[in-house]
């Protein structure tokens, strides 16, 4: 007498395989109430160099201060809700990819035949494809890892669906890291500095 699941096995392979994985971004509450404790801080800022910057009755810079305190803030809060209102979702199947950004609404779709080079790491994905098979002008796709739910099943997973070997990538170091926040902070005070000064 025959297995039925034997059967059920076979009637799988007959089918075209339609199953894909879903990779959401996961929000965070606590992520949300630290951005918004950090606009707080800019706007109380704000508010404090209000009045000493107002009795120099120097327009010019009250204006780039408290723009600038007011344009961070809200960049602050920006950033907290935004997973709540366009969270970024990747689906991964035998056809090829569906992914939408955390920045922009709009679904891009490639196929896997499209793709010429796949570069994996657990924080950052970049796919060379090209829109048209028979061109030969190659677009980047730039998919931040670190923003999707269970991404250390990622690699795994487009590394078996993707037809061609992906080139994996290794994570920044540490010292890479502080050197990046070290030389934005930098950045941030020169920009502060330059708009008083000016």
């Amino acid at each position: 007498m025959s297995d039925p699941s034997q059967k059920d096995n076979v009637h799988r392979n007959n089918e075209p395989d339609e199953s894909q994985y879903n990779f959401i971004e996961h929000r965070d509450p606590v992520e949300t109430m630290m951005c918004l404790i950090l606009a707080a801080a800019y706007l109380g800022l704000a508010k404090y160099c209000f009045t000493p910057l107002i009795v120099t009755k120097n327009w010019q810079l009250v204006t780039n201060v408290e723009v600038f305190f007011c344009a961070i803030a809200a960049l602050a809060i920006f950033i907290g809700i935004r997973p709540y209102f366009s969270p970024s979702s990747l689906q991964v199947s035998r056809q090829g990819i569906k992914y939408q950004g955390p920045y922009w609404p709009r679904r891009r779709t490639v196929n896997w035949d499209q793709v010429m080079r796949l570069y994996l790491s657990h924080e950052l994905i970049i796919i060379l494809y090209r829109p048209d098979v028979n061109s030969r002008r190659t677009w980047p796709m730039i998919i931040p890892a670190i923003y999707l739910g269970q991404r250390e099943k990622l690699v795994d997973v487009m590394s078996q669906y993707c037809p061609i070997e992906p080139i994996l990538i290794t994570s920044p170091a540490l010292i890479s890291r502080v050197i990046f926040v070290l030389a934005f902070l930098g950045f941030v005070f020169w920009l502060l500095e330059l708009m008083i000064s000016g």
